[in-house]
């Protein structure tokens, strides 16, 4: 004898609208590069200096460090700065500038073929920018990384 159990559908909880994100993509996608791939990576586009600096960062920089409001790296700044350095082609002999910022951020300088500055602030949410060869400075989300990296391209 086999008895089935009434089901029960009214959920116990709901997800609200306004937590809902937008889907990326549902295309197939290749896998992440791992750990290793990555710091390769950045040492290959960003040099030693810049790998050692962000080691730093992620392992000797904890709350409170500079003066004492420093706040650690953040996980999702460093995810977005990793998408970031592996999509984006630096100029040749151009050698970028890393930073912490006193938020937890990650911060990249150089300069473009007519020697303006180039700043890139990765936050948790996504991306500010400054280029002074045209005054230009905005915020682009990780889902819209795309944008950023064709402003960045040499015209």
């Amino acid at each position: 004898m086999t008895t089935l159990l009434p089901r029960y559908f009214h959920p116990a909880y709901e997800l609200d609208e306004a937590l809902r994100e937008e889907v990326v993509s549902l295309a197939v996608r290749s896998a992440e590069p791992s750990e290793a791939d990555r710091e390769e990576i950045v040492l290959k586009k960003l040099g030693a200096r810049a790998w050692g600096r962000l080691h730093h960062f992620r392992y000797f920089y904890r709350q409170g460090w500079g003066e004492g409001a420093g706040k650690p790296l953040s996980p999702r700044a460093l995810e977005g700065f990793h998408r970031f350095v592996e999509q984006f082609g630096f100029p040749e002999a151009c050698t970028p500038s890393l930073f912490l910022t006193e938020a937890g951020h990650l911060e990249l300088y150089w300069e473009d073929i007519r020697g303006g500055a180039i700043q890139v602030e990765f936050t948790p949410a996504g991306a500010e920018f400054y280029l002074q060869s045209t005054e230009r400075e905005g915020f682009v989300s990780y889902v819209n990384l795309s944008e950023l990296l064709r402003e960045l391209q040499p015209h």
